[in-house]
């Protein structure tokens, strides 16, 4: 029976610099010469970039876990109502119903 909370390995685990560095291929916009050659050895060693016409970009898995790293504090948490009034009107319309 397989562990259903397996354990990472050391390999699994970024360092705060690799983890800048994901974020900074995934975003696209630095170039290579700027980002950290040990990290980028790293992230190609655990095949979550690989190299694109343009520079390292992300794989499939890449993306996944790009996708787990935490937001940063004041960060973009998604789609929002850009109608604050309207958002308010319709939950006290809401609330009275």
């Amino acid at each position: 029976m397989s562990d259903p909370n397996p354990k990472k390995s050391s390999s699994d685990v970024l360092t705060t610099e690799q983890e800048v560095t994901l974020r900074r291929v995934a975003f696209g916009e630095s170039p290579a010469r700027t980002l950290r050659a040990a990290d980028l050895e790293q992230l190609r060693v655990l095949r979550l970039i690989e190299n694109g016409k343009d520079g390292p970009v992300l794989t499939a898995e890449g993306k996944r876990r790009y996708a787990t790293l935490s937001r940063a504090m004041g960060a973009d948490p998604g789609p929002q109502s850009d109608d604050l009034l309207g958002a308010l009107d319709k939950a006290l319309r809401d609330y009275r119903r």
